[in-house]
């Protein structure tokens, strides 16, 4: 039987175990650096909204814009989640917000001038169907952050949320429940 020199077999544990050290982001949820992981997750209708990027498409997405750009008006929030393989998304803008933490009834916002959360799929005949009528909903902002201006690292957002909207005929309802998000905050304000 022959056997295998010392060295290879070094080499080949040595292979092996660097190749198990690498570091995944997702598995680092503190904000001690730039590298803490963002996440969007829902529940639509009961079941799992899976967030899912194609090479056009972002899968999770949050601007805040204090001074308006690219056509978006000033003070704007949007947080959102995308199945982009299947163009569903769930979105949540906010208008005139406080950067600010706490809790917001989208019908009856604290420290915004008004909540616009939808959720948006394709029909089987190949048509966008926008549900952004609000039925009912609010967010919990646990953290809100703004990048820090000496030494730049990204700030943060994170909270939860549902809410229930219905299409423009009123027939149909989406529930979004159990949505929680977190990201990064590249704006100094």
């Amino acid at each position: 039987m022959n056997k295998l020199p010392e060295p290879f077999l070094i080499f080949i544990l040595l292979s092996l175990t660097a190749g198990s050290c690498k570091k995944d982001d997702d598995d680092n949820p503190s904000n001690d650096s730039d590298n803490f992981s963002e996440y969007f997750y829902c529940k639509i209708n009961g079941e799992e909204f899976q967030t899912r990027s194609t090479f056009n498409c972002n899968s999770r997405t949050f601007y805040y814009y204090p001074a308006g750009t690219a056509g978006l008006p000033d003070d704007y929030i949007l947080i959102s989640g995308n199945d982009c393989p299947s163009y569903k998304s769930v979105t949540i803008r906010l208008y005139n917000p406080l950067p600010t933490t706490g809790y917001l009834h989208f019908l009856e916002p604290a420290f915004a001038d008004s909540c616009s959360p939808y959720y948006r799929h394709i029909s089987e005949e190949g048509l966008y169907i926008m549900m952004e009528n609000l039925i009912s909903g609010s967010m919990n902002i646990e953290t809100f952050t703004p990048r820090d201006s000496i030494t730049l690292e990204e700030g943060r957002i994170e909270g939860t949320f549902e809410f229930s909207v219905t299409n423009e005929n009123q027939d149909s309802i989406i529930h979004i429940t159990e949505g929680v998000f977190r990201f990064k905050v590249p704006n100094i304000w």
